[in-house]
């Protein structure tokens, strides 16, 4: 079974998105009316290193990593990802349930756009995704390689398994990666956590997830993207996009966190076809 087959046979716990104005007003009426002060924003942009610990449902600690910021990257215009957001932090902890839940990681090839500092990509890796790429622009590079040389595993290959891989590297959105070890090898998942503040980015960033996802047509790729819900405006702009190329769902992450995050799974339109599940 492919990873596509496994999140498919999933499908009747998602919510199907046909149309970005109904999608927009039916999160909005809950986030307008939920508590304002429960919105997820920055984890702590004053410092220079942060601890996360993920957790499993319960409180049950799942992983520990260590990822450096940098607060003074984060002041220049559009730069936003150079900080955790706590919005990463969600998209980590639903992938660390997964893994135990259903989800092989062992056999993911996976490209996570817009890493930032790589919470998401760093987590996928430490639960044993096969090959992790994460991407960003080049004024990011430094911060994005520094926290995934530090989080890489240490492998002794003792069971002669072929070693996990997590890479680094840069990738502009709208255009083809120069870097040729990005598309070096099919495309099990992409993945997006909070990367849309503007409506302008949500053409570029989509295009760039078609051409990831038509790099492989035996089976559709799987693309994440988690957001927290800010502006009504770009969230719709955002989904409108996807639409136009993507059968989109929405899956429920937690009910304590569903009022101010959207998490949605996504394959190219007409890439599945009966032959795909097995």
């Amino acid at each position: 079974m492919s990873f596509f087959d496994k999140v498919y046979s999933e499908i009747g716990e998602y919510t199907r998105v046909e149309d970005a104005e109904e999608e927009v007003c039916e999160l909005y009426s809950v986030y307008y009316s939920s508590n304002g002060s429960s919105r997820l924003d920055l984890v702590d942009p004053s410092k220079t290193e942060l601890t996360v610990e993920l957790t499993e449902l319960g409180g049950t600690k799942t992983l520990t990593l260590t990822i450096a910021q940098n607060p003074n990257i984060n002041n220049e215009l559009g730069q936003t990802g150079a900080v955790l957001w706590n919005s990463s932090i969600i998209t980590s902890e639903y992938l660390a349930r997964r893994s135990t839940h259903g989800w092989d990681f062992s056999t993911i090839n996976a490209i996570e756009l817009g890493s930032g500092c790589g919470l998401v990509s760093i987590a996928m890796h430490q639960l044993g995704a096969r090959r992790v790429v994460a991407t960003d622009q080049a004024r990011m590079m430094k911060l994005l390689t520094r926290n995934t040389d530090c989080n890489r595993v240490v492998q002794l290959n003792r069971n002669r398994k072929p070693p996990t891989v997590l890479l680094a590297t840069e990738y502009v959105w709208g255009r083809a990666p120069e870097d040729p070890r990005v598309l070096a090898e099919p495309v099990d998942m992409v993945v997006i956590s909070d990367c849309v503040y503007h409506e302008s980015v949500a053409p570029l960033l989509v295009r760039s997830l078609v051409d990831v996802c038509k790099s492989r047509s035996d089976v559709p790729v799987v693309v994440l993207v988690g957001q927290e819900l800010r502006s009504d405006i770009v969230h719709a702009a955002f989904v409108a996009e996807l639409l136009e190329h993507f059968d989109v769902y929405r899956v429920p992450v937690m009910p304590s966190v569903d009022t101010n995050y959207v998490l949605y799974a996504m394959w190219l339109r007409g890439s599945h076809s009966p032959e795909h599940t097995h």
